[in-house]
């Protein structure tokens, strides 16, 4: 009888063998949860490099990244305007024109920015801000139902361009872009 009490039965809480395996599966589980892991981050980062959207690279950060200096791309200097910061300038107030689509009379917000790599050009905007908002309200109240139609914006803003280089024009430089950051019609 004192041998029956002595004998423990396995996988009681008591038994050195069961709490060692129990010590490893949890060991092994951990292990095999943190390569798992491991192995999905990874899978992870390389599907996000193949699928991320491949950025053109231009001739000057071709050159860059051959280890040129890049001063000079393709035999060319590269000019002091090319290597500016781009300056915005939003024009305040809004525009607001109306105009008619050719079926029904329509309105049209529209908040604007435009955009030069020198500081000069800006101030000359800045100066000859009613000529230029108005070349700009002229464009808008132009419109027609072409502006719905695909590349109808694009073609819009290539017009508000042309129309503010003939009011903007420097030896300093130009206006190089204009933006819509609001747009609406009703």
């Amino acid at each position: 009888m004192a041998d029956e009490e002595t004998q423990v039965e396995e996988g009681q809480p008591g038994d050195k063998k069961s709490g060692g395996r129990n010590w490893l599966v949890i060991v092994l589980s951990a292990f095999v949860g943190v390569l798992l892991l491991a192995f999905g981050l990874a899978a992870g980062y390389i599907f996000g490099q193949m699928s991320a959207p491949k950025v053109a690279m231009t001739s000057q950060t071709e050159a860059l990244a051959d280890g040129a200096d890049g001063n000079e791309v393709a035999g060319e200097t590269a000019s002091d305007e090319e290597l500016a910061e781009a300056i915005f300038k939003s024009l305040k107030p809004e525009f607001t024109v109306n105009f008619h689509d050719g079926q029904k009379e329509r309105y049209l917000m529209a908040a604007v920015d435009v955009m030069a790599r020198n500081q000069e050009v800006i101030d000359l905007v800045d100066k000859n801000m009613p000529v230029v908002r108005y070349q700009i309200l002229r464009v808008l109240g132009r419109q027609d139902s072409s502006l719905f139609e695909e590349g109808g914006k694009d073609q819009l803003l290539t017009e508000m361009l042309a129309a503010i280089r003939e009011v903007i024009d420097s030896p300093a430089g130009n206006i190089e872009a204009v933006y819509l950051t609001s747009f609406v019609v009703q």
